[in-house]
């Protein structure tokens, strides 16, 4: 395990695969259904509200890392650090002040008592990515190795001793901020403790405007997600949530390595200009296993849900389905050129048209369909913003669509995948 890259990808993997892991946990466990429901949206509102700036002032640090001096790079974690803490608190303080309005446009009125937990949950989960990122940044293999193994397999021992001993849905968010604290200071340890000086926030703002795109591009991104949970939230049951949610994933894991991916290739992309076939290449051995992949659990998905989850979960599989066939959006990835170019406004623009795709088609499919109208939309939008963004590479770099991906493998595995999921969405 050598290779940077495939180590991030691999933590990243098994993060995923636990997550997957203690979902079916908590299903099987005493806890209700109504409670699983609450605890799936109290991870669901945290994430929404902290990914798109976390993940833009992640993405923002594999740029800026590398045009730092030896001094400045050494200090870096800790500038990156103080930024993250700094709008974590200013996210919880305005959930604290504003928790009644907040959650109801979630629609997660029976979350308010849980309010400082959340709070207290952001602060502690956010500032945590620039474990992983400093450790690729640094090639520090090893590291990123070792800390993926126990900050991952520790949360899913510890959810399976809270789920035999007193599964409860104050002790499973308990959970996950005691976690999360044991996590926050063995950063604090890597790191050091941050000074507050002018000179330090001198050097925080230009690197935080620097983000400042990046964290709209994510917002956009993100959109998609919480715009589908809060259609779910909204028009069904509370109960019902979680049977969405874990029916929404991209398993194989699509956009987990492909998102990795993306954004690990940048700095190659930006020492090779427009002619990079980098992605092409890690993109396509990729896709040699994740769309026969996708294919097999496309079938044995209906069969799978019911088992590992339980009959009220029938439904997930089709959703599941729908969602594996965002693979085919995922496995091209000329976000990266743009990223890599600084063309920041085009991808703005191809995320905003991707909202209002995902939008009008939820609302309109969502009456034809139901739930699974929201998972064809989202399909469909994101596809539209990577044809947007390969049509706009192609005529201002005349980049190729064989520098993302062999295309000839590309759409035999296309056919094979359509035909697979007409098969068992209509007869499995």
């Amino acid at each position: 395990m050598g290779d940077i890259v495939f180590v991030l990808q691999y933590f990243q993997v098994l993060r995923y695969i636990v997550s997957f892991v203690i979902s079916i946990v908590l299903v099987r466990s005493a806890l209700p259904q109504a409670d699983l429901g609450y605890y799936e949206m109290f991870l669901f509102i945290a994430v929404s509200i902290t990914t798109f700036w976390s993940g833009g002032i992640k993405n923002a640090m594999f740029s800026w890392y590398g045009r730092l001096s030896a001094t400045d790079q050494s200090s870096f974690p800790k500038l990156a650090f103080i930024v993250l803490l700094f709008l974590s608190l200013v996210v919880a303080v305005f959930i604290w002040l504003f928790s009644p309005w907040f959650f109801r446009l979630f629609s997660a009125d029976f979350l308010i008592n849980y309010n400082a937990y959340l709070c207290i949950y952001i602060v502690l989960s956010v500032p945590l990515i620039i474990t992983e990122t400093m450790f690729f940044l640094r090639k520090e293999t090893t590291n990123l190795l070792h800390y993926a193994h126990w900050s991952q397999l520790g949360l899913f021992v510890l959810t399976i001793i809270v789920a035999m001993i007193s599964p409860s849905l104050t002790n499973f968010i308990y959970l996950l901020i005691s976690w999360a604290l044991v996590r926050f200071l063995y950063l604090l340890y890597i790191i050091g403790l941050p000074t507050l000086d002018i000179t330090t926030w001198a050097k925080a703002f230009p690197f935080l405007v620097f983000s400042l795109p990046l964290m709209f591009n994510l917002l956009l991104g993100s959109a998609m997600d919480m715009i589908d949970g809060l259609f779910v939230s909204h028009f069904f049951d509370p109960s019902y949530f979680p049977v969405f949610r874990y029916g929404a994933r991209e398993l194989p894991l699509s956009g987990l390595l492909y998102a990795t991916l993306s954004v690990a290739m940048i700095p190659s992309i930006v020492e090779e200009g427009a002619s990079s076939f980098c992605i092409s290449q890690r993109a396509t051995k990729l896709m040699h296993y994740l769309f026969p992949f996708s294919i097999g659990m496309m079938i044995l998905s209906p069969y799978l849900f019911p088992i590992l989850y339980d009959q009220n979960y029938q439904s997930s599989a089709h959703i599941f389905n729908i969602y594996l066939l965002i693979i085919s959006s995922r496995v091209l990835l000329p976000q990266s050129f743009a990223l890599a170019f600084h063309d920041h406004k085009i991808i703005i623009w191809s995320g905003i048209i991707e909202i209002l795709v995902n939008v009008g088609l939820s609302f309109w499919w969502m009456q034809i369909w139901g739930v699974y109208g929201l998972a064809f939309a989202t399909v469909v939008a994101y596809f539209a913003q990577k044809l947007i963004l390969i049509v706009y590479n192609f005529k201002k770099y005349r980049i190729t669509l064989n520098q993302y991906i062999d295309i000839k493998y590309y759409f035999i595995y296309m056919g094979f995948l359509c035909l697979t999921f007409f098969i068992t969405f209509n007869y499995l």
